[in-house]
């Protein structure tokens, strides 16, 4: 049975639970709607374009891009198409900031009433169609459309881009693989890496549950012939497979090194037009191009010993160094102390405040921290709401008024730019070695740790020494 008005509603959906999208494929089916299921959250931004889909409904833990990216994604490409969240309960308060960032609505799962999300999805594209009533339209009588291939062709390569930017290695070629096989109309796109000599490795699929099972069809299907011709050859190849149809290879070059390959198959049109041939390999240039930028930018951060946001150390480097600071103490039977401060209702600040509120506050903690100690001393990001700090050559009762130097500085931090005063206030865990229990600058920070977590029992701007 059709739901009413829903025929024409087209859905993008995604989720981290493949049987769960099943489930809701078919229900919102059955009630007339056109569901088009993206595997994960790189495929579903390379799918999306405005003129294709109506609504998109994505969970919030969807794989290589979560719901919260895939909002801001989506409504950065179009800020009136309507984004429906998907939620487990303990995620619930992040699908809420979601609707405080855009998203039409979010709704919990399981989903055990599709009338419910029917509802909304209808509502949601009522929206859509109020706020631009004739868009496709006015478009569509003014300016004459690029076939289909030359505009995803154009979405991907922006977006590609845009990745570089913010993803890790690992999505822009996932990215690529999904682009591929849609460009090519294919079931299958497999990014194939140099990793020595002549021996190419799978380390992206489309298609596939996992990168084992995209190696053995590859394997069986195409052949590592086929594979080894693209780095010999260096030119796009197109072969039959072993199912009687075709495949299409594209090296990856960059200044006349193979970085690996594209591989797409089996091909759907016979013969293949030079033009989508063309498109292939344009899309593989700016893949490798893509590729070698966003390993510059890893690289880069792991470089950097300072956490972008806070300017603190990166918790790696702080406890690397701290490490070493905690050995040398040991040796020469030093003193040595840690103060782990955590802000307090920072998640709080987030949702009501906003995250540049959030990490402004973090900002001012981190420099009343640096300013509190000495340039000996270590200063470093421990997790998202806390800062570890290490004082060499301190004894417990030197410790105490720097922690207590620090909280009264933390209560006094102004913020400029909040639109109402905003009161800062962190819970403190103070502990020294030599003591007990520590042999160790992770038993130190441990036992540290317990004392925060003591000062957090009895409220808000306390300290507990350990």
């Amino acid at each position: 049975m059709d739901y009413p008005g829903t025929r024409k509603i087209r859905i993008l959906l995604a989720d981290a639970d493949a049987a769960f999208c099943v489930f809701v494929r078919y229900s919102l089916e059955q009630l007339g709607f056109q569901v088009t299921h993206a595997s994960d959250g790189a495929d579903l931004l390379t799918r999306f374009t405005p003129a294709d889909y109506d609504v998109v409904l994505v969970g919030m833990n969807t794989p290589l891009f979560d719901g919260p990216q895939v909002l801001r994604a989506v409504k950065q490409r179009s800020p009136t198409t309507p984004v429906i969240l998907l939620c487990d309960s303990d995620c619930a308060k992040r699908a809420e900031e979601g609707v405080q960032e855009g998203a039409f609505v979010y709704f919990q799962k399981p989903l055990n009433d599709f009338a419910q999300l029917a509802n909304a999805l209808t509502r949601a594209h009522e929206t859509k169609v109020r706020h631009h009533p004739a868009a496709e339209f006015t478009a569509a009588a003014t300016y004459p459309l690029a076939p289909e291939s030359d505009g995803l062709t154009i979405v991907v390569l922006r977006r590609l881009i845009e990745a570089i930017l913010t993803q890790p290695v690992s999505v822009i070629l996932q990215m690529l693989s999904a682009a591929a096989a849609r460009l090519m109309q294919a079931p299958y796109g497999i990014v194939l890496l140099s990793r020595s000599g002549a021996q190419l490795q799978v380390s992206a699929s489309h298609g596939f549950t996992n990168l084992d099972a995209a190696t053995l069809d590859l394997e069986a299907q195409v052949g590592d012939a086929f594979t080894a011709r693209l780095i010999t050859e260096r030119k796009s190849i197109i072969a039959p497979t072993q199912a009687e149809t075709q495949a299409i290879g594209v090296p990856l070059l960059a200044e006349g090194q193979v970085y690996g390959g594209l591989v797409v198959y089996p091909l759907a049109a016979t013969p293949i037009s030079a033009a989508r041939v063309a498109q292939l390999e344009l899309l593989a240039s700016q893949g490798v191009l893509a590729l070698e930028l966003a390993r510059l930018r890893e690289e880069n951060s792991r470089l950097t010993a300072t956490d972008p946001t806070t300017g603190a150390l990166k918790r790696e480097i702080f406890l690397e160094l701290a490490d070493r600071e905690f050995r040398r103490s040991w040796r020469y039977d030093q003193p040595i102390t840690a103060i782990i401060v955590d802000v307090d209702a920072l998640g709080e600040i987030n949702l009501k405040r906003g995250h540049t509120i959030g990490d402004q506050v973090l900002r001012e903690v981190a420099k009343v921290c640096a300013n509190a100690v000495r340039s000996i001393d270590l200063v470093g990001r421990y997790d998202s709401d806390a800062f570890a700090l290490l004082l060499l050559m301190t004894e417990r009762e030197s410790a105490k008024s720097i922690a207590e130097r620090i909280r009264v500085r933390i209560n006094a931090i102004q913020l400029p730019d909040a639109p109402s005063p905003t009161r800062i206030t962190a819970t403190l865990g103070v502990c020294a070695y030599p003591r007990s229990r520590c042999a160790s600058i992770f038993d130190l920070l441990a036992l540290t740790k317990e004392a925060q977590r003591a000062a957090r029992v009895q409220g808000a701007n306390q300290i507990v020494y350990g």
